[in-house]
């Protein structure tokens, strides 16, 4: 089963680094016979967020990054789920925080 991870992003670079490596390395590998996937959707953040992704899209080739302009969380998150049935060819869609406020 293919299964992508929606990470909704605004000026998230802080969190961004500590995220995407903690799930890289500690979740992602924990699920067995499952493909996994991240889509980071960031509404433009100022102070690089984006670029935070790209230095990790070269070391991970399984997150991609789709950027937008601010429409708030929710239109994030629709762009990304409509980004990830259409392109990305999802079986299921997990929504997270980029800011650590989901266990």
């Amino acid at each position: 089963m293919k299964i992508v991870i929606i990470l909704p992003t605004y000026n998230e670079r802080m969190n961004i680094q500590k995220m995407i490596p903690l799930l890289e390395e500690e979740v992602i590998p924990s699920v067995k016979h499952h493909e996994l996937s991240i889509l980071v959707v960031d509404d433009n953040s100022p102070d690089g967020t984006a670029e935070e992704v790209k230095h990790f899209m070269h070391k991970w080739h399984n997150i991609k990054l789709l950027q937008g302009s601010k429409e708030g969380l929710g239109a994030a998150y629709v762009r990304g789920m409509q980004f990830v049935m259409d392109e990305m060819h999802a079986d299921a869609v997990v929504e997270f925080d980029s800011d650590f406020q989901h266990d």
